[in-house]
């Protein structure tokens, strides 16, 4: 075991304990995901998760866990949250195959969701609306646009969750700032098909081009007016006096 090989295990094993997830930093569709039991299969994990990203991310894993997922539109200045997903999986976590070879049944579990239209998270078995109560749902909508408002988030984002059955608690796992399939599935149930929702984020990309078009004018003002005044307060008006 190289020196830091042997620095990552130590960390992990006092920090965190087993079982532990390891997963690439900067990647999605669970590629490069594994669960480290024990000092050698947190090795391979690493190693398996290296191949794909410099940055890991290690985490405790949660046995008992159940997925919801959340898609939330908007802005900085005003969000909205779609209906709630419940995740289901075929393994002890979400696969690729989960995600992007699981429609052979249909795909959705949902009265307002769209059948049949295959690829992307769209395809995922899933249980729409999640089967939780109106108390949980409001906490994980909630919880969403806070998130989704803290990064400074625009157009559409899926947050995902995890609930802890064991302790009941939520935890954010995770923000895919480009959902596939728009996510559109969590907003027809609600009556916002997928035209609608593209007019939707149209609509606030032109809004955030409006907003920086703005920005850049102040900049170039100021700018303008510290070179024309020679770096003085309030520009020079008319030259210098003689």
């Amino acid at each position: 075991m190289d020196e830091d090989m042997e620095a990552v295990v130590t960390q992990v094993e006092e920090k965190l304990g087993y079982p532990a997830i390891v997963k690439p930093a900067n990647l999605g569709s669970s590629v490069g995901i594994g669960i480290a039991r024990n000092r050698t299969s947190l090795e391979t994990a690493v190693e398996e998760a290296l191949e794909y990203a410099s940055k890991l991310v290690i985490e405790p894993l949660i046995g008992e866990l159940k997925e919801i997922n959340c898609s939330v539109l908007g802005d900085t200045e005003h969000a909205e949250a779609s209906v709630l997903e419940e995740v289901l999986k075929t393994e002890e976590i979400l696969s690729y195959a989960d995600k992007y070879q699981g429609s052979s049944n249909g795909g959705s579990k949902s009265s307002g969701g769209s059948k049949g239209t295959s690829g992307g998270m769209e395809s995922t078995d899933r249980i729409i609306p999640a089967p939780v109560s109106d108390e949980r749902t409001e906490e994980i909508q909630s919880l969403g646009v806070r998130t989704f408002k803290a990064l400074g988030c625009g157009g559409v984002s899926r947050i995902d969750f995890m609930i802890d059955e064991t302790n009941d608690s939520v935890y954010v796992n995770e923000i895919n700032t480009i959902p596939g399939s728009l996510s559109f599935y969590l907003w027809e149930p609600a009556g916002k098909d997928f035209q609608t929702l593209t007019h939707d984020m149209i609509q606030l990309a032109l809004k955030r081009q409006r907003d920086r078009e703005r920005l850049t004018f102040s900049i170039d003002s100021n700018l303008f007016s510290l070179q024309g005044g020679g770096g003085g307060k309030g520009g020079s008006k008319g030259g210098s006096k003689k």
